[in-house]
């Protein structure tokens, strides 16, 4: 399995104590929080953090087009990376299986 930590910026504030005691931010702080990705073989984490999110905004009353939009939204960091990655089709397919696809409208007379 191969990986490489990808390191997220730490921000500092001066004047925050932290235990008691204020503490500056080391180059080689042993703490500093890192991204980590893995190799999952013949797991699909795209598809499953997708669905998650979908699975989530819907329990939360999101209708369909606004989780279709959230997608697109470069401000949802991990839903749009997967829509960048994947494609419209491939969100859509997700929500579609989530939610159940779309009706089409009736027409005259039937139903």
């Amino acid at each position: 399995m191969t990986w490489q930590p990808l390191p997220l910026p730490v921000r500092h504030d001066p004047g925050r104590e932290v235990d008691g005691s204020a503490k500056a931010v080391e180059a080689a702080d042993p703490y500093q929080a890192t991204v980590v990705a893995l190799s999952t073989p013949g797991h699909d984490g795209g598809a499953a953090m997708a669905r998650t999110f979908v699975e989530e905004f819907a329990r939360m009353g999101w209708p369909r087009e606004r989780i279709a939009r959230m997608f697109r939204i470069s401000r949802y960091v991990a839903a749009h990376a997967v829509y960048r990655a994947r494609g419209p089709e491939f969100v859509a397919s997700i929500i579609d299986d989530v939610l159940g696809p779309v009706r089409a409208a009736q027409t005259d007379g039937e139903g």
